[in-house]
């Protein structure tokens, strides 16, 4: 299990518990104001994903408060597109974790907007990396939400957003930091999240353990 002070011990970064979910719900309430209500997670939704595989729920703590949170499954790589339902057992993951899957699939990840900046979500892409490490996983994949391309969809295609962003000739709010952390683009996803901000896209990443498991 996690459990990690970090910025001079002000957050604990930790493994999630049960009695987390609320907190959880609340995060993701306020970090996706535009994504539709069929795609927002709950605390059932939490609640599952704790039940199912707890090693891949975390969750950062300040004072007693759940101020972020991210939620992940196993898989095996996936070789089809999907959308965001399809992907997550419609937000319950049950019947899409596999117990001796080895990549860790990153569903959500969360920051309260008066705590962003600080490297949390940076943090939380350590901790789950350490998970993967613990678990002998190749490594983390994700879809990340180009929550920048909605204002840009109208000017160039999903494809020609990401090769921009690949190429550092733009930044995104979502897929630099994921940049950053270390995630290497496969392709866009194309209708993946029904999110008008995102222009209802995303991009699936990867981020290994080790190089030899790089595609």
């Amino acid at each position: 299990m996690i459990y990690n002070k970090i910025l001079n011990d002000q957050f604990i970064v930790r493994t999630a518990t049960l009695q987390d979910a609320i907190g959880m719900e609340y995060v993701q309430a306020q970090c996706y104001p535009t994504l539709h209500v069929s795609e927002i997670m709950t605390r059932a939704h939490f609640t599952s994903h704790i039940n199912v595989f707890r090693e891949g729920q975390i969750v950062v703590e300040k004072d007693g408060i759940i101020i972020a949170s991210a939620s992940t499954f196993r898989c095996h790589f996936p070789e089809h597109d999907s959308t965001f339902l399809e992907e997550t057992d419609h937000l319950w993951i049950t019947n899409v974790q596999v117990p001796d899957g080895d990549w860790m699939y990153g569903i959500d990840m969360g920051v309260l907007p008066e705590y962003r900046g600080l490297g949390l979500s940076k943090a939380m892409y350590k901790a789950r990396h350490e998970v993967c490490a613990k678990l002998g996983l190749k490594g983390q994949i994700i879809a990340g939400m180009t929550i920048g391309y909605g204002k840009l969809k109208d000017k160039m295609t999903i494809e020609e957003y990401c090769k921009a962003l690949m190429n550092e000739e733009l930044t995104d709010p979502t897929i630099t930091p994921q940049k950053n952390a270390g995630f290497r683009w496969i392709r866009p996803l194309y209708n993946y999240i029904n999110d008008p901000e995102s222009g209802y896209g995303s991009i699936l990443m990867y981020n290994p353990v080790d190089e030899k498991y790089t595609l």
